[in-house]
């Protein structure tokens, strides 16, 4: 399944631009799909030869122009949310384009937590038991929009987080910060949003993506970038979603899964499938470095250097996992 990330921003912020960039143009009705570019899949590719290689991908979405409704609905089923503030032209205002995107998803969320505490009121008059804790973790929620500020910044316990969740509540959303500048070696922006700021040109971004790869990688390392802005975007994403990429790999496929950091060994494996969750019986776990050493799992195994894994093993970032699952 796809990471899915919302641009979101006020007219004029490039985050259109942006989103050209990212999709080299080939997004349809503000909606693209873009693979991951990750160098360890590229090596796992190469040692074992399979038939298919599967990147991650980013699910893509340019939120419409209209409304401040219409702006935020476009972020409220992503999984991060990129907030794109203009940093170049005429009189840039950056902290007070951030606040009034802040606003617009406070607003939002208020009046969708309203309307379910309206619900509730009506299922705890039917004599629902659980309505009661939801309706108290919706007040204070309710209360912290009242201040005007995100649910994000909001002191919750994991299972009271799920209730904003289930609302779909944008501004608990995971965010990034865009500073679209006009130079990339501008000083970096400084608010104090508490969140972490991604600074990058997404004009010049633009330009690099309609050119061949190796012309944009010389051009890029003329401007001293170190890497393109997809690898910059989808490094921020990841880390702001709490997210971590692992590898399946053997002749058929070599892919790369996405996964919450520190998920166990059998949530892992439900991204594959549904049922290799439910019937999980070990995972065989290796690095890329040493599948690549060793040509394939198949190797690594007749040696005895796969480590066998249970139930509680946290799944890591770069792993490379056979699923062992029953029937």
């Amino acid at each position: 399944m796809p990471v899915s990330v919302a641009l979101a921003g006020p007219q004029g912020s490039g985050k259109t631009t942006l989103f050209d960039a990212l999709t080299r143009g080939r997004g349809a009705d503000g909606v693209g799909m873009v693979d991951v570019p990750d160098e360890r899949l590229d090596r796992l590719a190469a040692a074992v030869n399979p038939k298919k290689v599967v990147p991650a991908q980013i699910r893509l979405v340019d939120a419409p122009p209209g409304s401040p409704a219409q702006r935020i609905a476009a972020a409220r089923e992503a999984d991060v949310v990129l907030l794109v503030l203009r940093c170049f032209g005429a009189d840039p205002d950056p902290a007070g384009d951030l606040d009034s995107i802040t606003l617009d998803m406070v607003v939002t969320d208020l009046a969708t937590v309203e309307r379910r505490q309206e619900a509730l009121a009506r299922e705890m008059r039917g004599g629902h038991k659980d309505a009661a804790v939801e309706a108290e973790t919706l007040e204070r929620a309710k209360a912290h929009l009242d201040a005007g500020l995100p649910l994000r910044t909001m002191e919750l316990e994991p299972e009271r987080r799920a209730h904003l969740h289930s609302i779909f509540a944008v501004s608990a959303k995971p965010a990034v910060i865009v500073a679209n500048v006009a130079d990339p070696s501008s000083p970096p922006l400084t608010l104090a949003a508490g969140l972490p700021v991604l600074q990058l040109s997404a004009q010049l971004e633009k330009e690099l993506s309609e050119l061949e790869p190796a012309e944009a990688d010389e051009m890029r390392e003329g401007f001293g970038l170190r890497e393109s802005g997809l690898d910059a975007v989808a490094r921020a994403a990841w880390n702001a979603g709490g997210l971590i990429t692992y590898f399946t790999a053997g002749e058929p496929e070599a892919r790369a899964w996405t996964v919450e950091r520190d998920a166990p060994a059998p949530v892992a494996a439900g991204r594959i499938h549904s049922d290799f969750e439910k019937h999980f019986i070990r995972a065989e776990v290796t690095s890329v470095d040493e599948l690549v050493g060793a040509g394939s799992m198949e190797a690594l195994r007749a040696a005895g250097k796969l480590r066998v894994e249970g139930r509680d093993y946290p799944v890591q970032d770069g792993d490379v996992v056979f699923f062992r699952v029953g029937r």
